[in-house]
């Protein structure tokens, strides 16, 4: 039943896209959100409904097509460098992907082809987020949908950690997913989502979009329910037992203080301290309890710690498989269900999971681009105020990336999910859009103008 009622909202999401595309990607993303209890609800929990967004996002991709391709003109000719080093990535990509059909053979072409394709699928979504912002406004907008629909999400984690009985709860396939660390038992927590990594993603998400909206608000009395936001997802941070979900919210708060301490207005740094308070508070809160107590200890690493999972196995996986890898399929999340379980990716971090995949030369080419981004970005969230866009929420987009770029070198694991990543390269897009605003703004106005008003004859509005 629960299937049939998913299946029946993801055909509705889908014909809303093909009218709105704009509310057909907000629907997108709720698809995202429900295909992990639906799936784990359904007979079998079958994989394919974890692919469920893509449907949805494929029709916004085909409804948006006209503005999706003057604004693809407008984003390589502004950000040529950024289009030329991506074409290098892409070249490497294919040269992986041949290497992995040598890898697992020709009958197995299924598996690189899975990879590449999950590889590719962002790319669309940077160029959609460039398009979805025309104003400010607009981003606010994507927050609180996000916010709502997060938080409300996000009730399945203390209902799994009291042990509520239900099929929707909990990690897909395992019934009592455990971790070892340092001699402490973790149990760790998905709630709604399919697993803890999936789980503490978006519960970060929501504690930055949380600090950043708080901050905007400029006012307490305005910003209080955003920092029982912020203080609610990192509460689910902490349960879900991955360390680097607090982490990320850690990283973020450090690239936001980096490129916007010196603009801080004394309301926002009140907030910004308030909302740290509330975030040491969660974790004082778990740390006295004896039972969640767990959490908190389990949160704590070291430097070793912290270069294993960044480094993720890079030197040995080079020294394995070689300069070239072992091509496409080898470590993406997913393809096992192709090759009968056979993998040959033992890598946790990102850069050995790229590595074994792309080869040396992919990854090298991954860092060019980085950098050439990082240097876009920078350029960004440099600028000051201007009346169609504040530098807040251009830095916020940029720390939230940077959070995220940072989580997926410590593990590659919670990219392979549709939503995670489509979401990520959607707000990249949205940070290069901020760039465009005042342009845009300026384009609308001057449209407005040259338009002519509808022409009145006798009380009838006539058209020509």
């Amino acid at each position: 039943m629960i299937t049939i009622i998913f299946v029946a909202f993801l055909l509705l999401s889908m014909s809303v896209a093909l009218v709105d595309w704009r509310r057909g990607w907000l629907l997108a993303v709720l698809c995202g959100v429900l295909q992990d209890p639906a799936r784990k609800m359904t007979p079998g929990t079958p994989v394919a409904m974890s692919l469920s967004i893509v449907l949805v996002y494929a029709i916004v991709l085909f409804a948006a097509q006209g503005e999706l391709q003057t604004h693809t003109r407008d984003f390589l000719r502004r950000f040529a460098n950024l289009y030329a080093s991506g074409i290098l990535v892409v070249v490497f990509l294919a040269l992986a992907a041949v290497n992995g059909i040598v890898t697992f053979g020709i009958a197995n072409w299924k598996i690189p082809a899975l990879s590449l394709f999950i590889y590719c699928i962002p790319i669309p979504a940077v160029i959609l987020g460039y398009t979805w912002v025309q104003k400010e406004e607009h981003l606010e907008k994507l927050f609180r949908f996000y916010a709502v629909l997060t938080s409300i999400a996000l009730i399945g984690t203390p209902l799994e950690y009291f042990s509520v009985n239900s099929p929707a709860l909990g990690t897909v396939g395992i019934d009592y997913n455990l971790r070892f660390i340092k001699g402490v038992e973790v149990r760790l927590l998905s709630g709604f989502y399919r697993a803890p990594d999936i789980m503490g993603w978006h519960a970060a998400t929501l504690a930055c979009i949380g600090v950043i909206m708080a901050l905007r608000r400029r006012s307490l009395s305005t910003a209080w329910p955003w920092m029982l936001v912020a203080g609610w997802g990192f509460l689910n941070c902490v349960m879900s037992g991955r360390r680097k979900a607090i982490y990320m919210v850690v990283v973020f708060a450090a690239a936001f203080l980096w490129r916007y301490i010196r603009r801080l207005k004394l309301a926002e740094a009140l907030a910004f301290v308030l909302v740290g308070a509330i975030l040491t508070g969660v974790v004082q809160e778990v740390s006295h309890n004896e039972e969640s107590s767990l959490y908190a200890r389990g949160a704590v690493t070291t430097q070793d710690e912290l270069f294993t999972r960044l480094e993720g196995g890079l030197g040995e996986t080079v020294i394995q498989y070689g300069f070239m890898g072992a091509g496409l399929g080898t470590a993406t999340q997913g393809t096992q269900h192709l090759s009968g379980g056979v993998g040959f990716g033992w890598q946790e971090g990102g850069l050995g999971k790229l590595a074994i995949e792309l080869g040396v030369p992919g990854l090298l080419s991954l860092l060019l681009t980085a950098l050439v981004m990082m240097h876009l970005m920078l350029k960004i969230t440099r600028h000051p105020d201007i009346p169609e866009s504040s530098q807040l929420m251009r830095v916020g987009l940029f720390a939230i990336f940077i959070g995220d770029a940072v989580t997926f070198l410590a593990s590659a694991q919670a990219y392979s999910d549709p939503l995670l990543t489509l979401f990520s390269a959607f707000t990249l897009g949205c940070l290069f859009a901020t760039s465009q605003l005042d342009e845009r703004a300026r384009a609308t106005s001057a449209l407005a103008v040259l338009t002519p008003p509808p022409r009145r004859t006798s009380g009838v509005v006539a058209t020509t």
